[in-house]
């Protein structure tokens, strides 16, 4: 469960960190290329902080659980 959870967190800190960068430098960064269809015309940014404090909160989740 351990790994699954630490996958996720990245993911979801990835997919945050991107739409950051969309919003900053208006350029799509190819990893994770599906995530621009999350993303809600004038909310990207919210959108953004919101993955990235999801991701912080699955990755503490992560530290917590059990090893595999």
């Amino acid at each position: 469960m351990k790994g699954i959870l630490s996958f996720l967190s990245l993911l979801l800190v990835v997919a945050g960190l991107q739409g950051i960068v969309h919003e900053a430098f208006d350029k799509w960064i190819p990893f994770l290329g599906f995530t621009r269809f999350v993303y809600v015309d004038g909310y990207e940014i919210y959108i953004s902080i919101a993955l990235l404090v999801l991701g912080a909160a699955v990755g503490a989740l992560a530290a917590k659980a059990p090893a595999d």
